[in-house]
Parts: structure tokens; sequence; C-alpha cells
């Protein structure tokens, strides 16, 4: 699938695995690595959604129209449907909990 990324440092981060750790902490920096190779593997995204581990289901609310993906406890990977079904847009990456 083709990935694209809203910020630059949300494509820094997974391309220099250091800035993610620096950013987000080691477990949830290798997460997103993985998160973010395992959707660019796949050919579009209805494949993604069958991968159990992703937990990848749609938001409600002021976040409606985008996707949440399971990084590691409480941390989440919010994406949205690029163009195409084999095209998805990298948002963000967000602590659930965290006001």
């Amino acid at each position: 699938m083709d990935v694209t990324f809203r910020t630059r440092r949300l494509q820094r981060n997974f391309e220099k695995s250091e800035r993610a750790i620096r950013q987000w902490g080691k477990d949830v920096a290798r997460k997103y690595i993985t998160r973010v190779t395992q959707l660019h593997a796949v050919p579009d995204f209805q494949t993604a959604g069958k991968i159990r581990a992703m937990k990848l289901h749609r938001l409600k609310g002021d976040k409606q129209g985008r996707w949440s993906i399971h990084l590691t406890g409480r941390w989440r990977l919010i994406v949205t449907e690029g163009s195409s079904e084999e095209h998805v847009v990298i948002e963000e990456v967000s602590n659930h909990y965290d006001q």
C-alpha cells in the first residue's frame, strides 16, 4: 500500500528510529515503525483491517473519518484513507487518554 505522512516529523521518525525513540520512547517507537512497515506490505486498506494485532477501527466524534491502529498500551496511530483504497495517510501518534 502507498503510505504518506501528514508531517515531515512523522516521516523522519519512521525513517530514523532514534528520532522516534527520543519523541515517544522505545516501545511506542518500535511499534510505530512496525505498524507503518505492515501498512507498506499490505495491498490495500481492507487487507490491513484483517491483521487482528492492529486492532484497526473507525473513530467517532471529533475524529470522525479517521481510523485508529493500536500501538502499545494507551498509544495509537491515527490514519485516514487516502485518495484510493491502496493509499493511507499517517496523521498522528497519540496517547488515547492524554487530554
